[in-house]
């Protein structure tokens, strides 16, 4: 017999639109294939927008409006350091249980918030005031804040709804497509971006970032028709209590040594690494290379996604962790090996082998966090995790401008030859990498 609705009862009051797009309920085995498509098309979208917004053609604005290599890691840094900030929301995500419209409204502003910094820093600089760059990077602290916030309720939401044998397989799938679709996106963008006159550039650039907000806005509302099953029950404790919890559980601690080890040695080599490529590598005249080495390649890798997924529900969660992050810890190497006349090769290699190692790594590192803790404290490990790799990231991204900072122009001898900053940044983080992959993630207890 099909179930009751309100429309079966005259007399029952109608739910507003508002209510029932945020009504929570249970989900029925049979919608969940329909969900997993959802999740996949609209997550889809979302990182067409990141990639749009804040990715190699934000790096361009920011050159453009006159951004430094110290504050590029000023920026990572700072955005990075307001990761805590996902305790907060997962804390009242958890006590309120109104997981969806706590993310839908953070989302919401992440993007808004963004294009808004952009807008009124490109006005500013356009009037000739020296600090325009310093209003960017305010307002897409603000945006990043307001982003991270959001994560914790979303994941919470997301993993009481897949199944826990089907996660692997779902997020490589997931994966998959939505580097399927970066790719099938950025590419006409840097196109459109290197056949345009140099006087009109800064327009284009504002045309995609307008076009990336309305995609992304339009992701949070296909996103949200996503039905939000009744969270677990949760003793309301204090929050000290709460947020130590992740931290004192003995089987979650190892992990956590290790998040926050890597972070800081991926961020010190990876948060300047496409100033890097734009200016010493000289691709900045050439955008559609530079896409297509750095972004596209990268995505093509997480192509593999579906496959890797799979791996993670066959073989566990550890053993794809310690052989993804230990390929995706040598990349550091390709950049060191390239040259302006051979750039585009060598960080083309670069990211396409990084991309399948990282979406391996991210995808069994999504299922660890998600699956360890007990569900009705799932939101805040969510959030302790990402708070401890950011902050510890953030450090390595602001010593990473300050060591560029140093540096300037200048080189040091070694007995392999003369390296400037880049050079001696690369090398700090390519042996970061490596031994903290080494030595901690064997460590870590599942």
């Amino acid at each position: 017999m099909p179930a009751r609705t309100d429309n079966d009862n005259p007399a029952a009051p109608r739910r507003s639109l508002r209510d029932r797009y945020f009504i929570q309920r249970v989900v029925s085995p049979w919608e969940i294939p329909g969900i997993m498509r959802k999740y996949t098309y609209a997550g889809s979208m979302s990182h067409i927008w990141m990639m749009l917004a804040s990715g190699i053609f934000f790096f361009e604005f920011g050159k453009t409006v006159g951004m430094s290599n110290l504050q590029w890691g000023l920026l990572a840094g700072v955005s990075s350091w307001l990761m805590p900030a996902q305790i907060v929301s997962a804390l009242i995500a958890q006590r309120t249980g109104r997981r969806k419209v706590i993310w839908f409204c953070l989302a919401v502003a992440e993007r808004t918030l963004r294009l808004v910094g952009i807008l009124l820093s490109v006005w500013l600089w356009r009037m000739g005031w020296p600090h325009a760059s310093v209003v960017l990077i305010v307002a897409i602290c603000i945006s990043s804040l307001s982003g991270m916030m959001a994560l914790p309720p979303w994941m919470s939401w997301m993993a009481d709804i897949i199944p826990k044998d089907r996660h692997g397989a779902f997020w490589g799938r997931r994966t998959a497509w939505m580097a399927l679709s970066v790719i099938a996106t950025t590419v006409p963008a840097a196109m459109l971006y290197d056949w345009t006159d140099d006087k009109y550039k800064v327009d284009v650039l504002l045309a995609i970032f307008i076009l990336a907000t309305v995609i992304g806005l339009l992701d949070l509302i296909i996103h949200g028709s996503i039905p939000e099953p009744v969270p677990a029950a949760c003793q309301d404790q204090k929050f000290t209590h709460e947020i130590l919890k992740p931290i004192r559980d003995h089987k979650f601690q190892p992990w956590l040594v290790f998040h926050a080890c890597w972070s800081f040695g991926l961020y010190l080599g990876g948060s300047l690494y496409i100033p890097f490529a734009l200016k010493n590598m000289e691709l900045s005249g050439n955008l559609l290379g530079a896409t297509l080495a750095i972004t596209c390649l990268g995505f093509a890798g997480g192509l593999t996604g579906g496959w890797s997924g799979k791996l993670v529900d066959r073989l566990g969660i550890k053993r794809i962790i310690f052989c993804g992050h230990l390929v995706w810890a040598f990349l550091p190497a390709m950049w060191l090996m390239a040259t302006p006349q051979t750039a585009l090769y060598w960080l083309g290699a670069g990211s396409l082998i990084s991309g399948v190692a990282c979406s391996a790594a991210n995808t069994a590192a999504n299922k660890l966090v998600t699956r360890v803790p007990p569900p009705e404290l799932r939101a805040v490990y969510v959030a302790v995790s990402s708070s401890v790799g950011s902050l510890s990231g953030g450090c390595g991204a602001i010593a990473a401008g300050f060591l560029m900072y140093m540096f300037q122009d200048s080189t040091i001898a070694t007995p392999i030859g003369q390296l400037g900053g880049f050079q001696v940044l690369f090398m700090i983080s390519l042996c970061l990498r490596v031994s903290t992959t080494v030595l901690l993630i064997p460590r870590i207890r599942l």
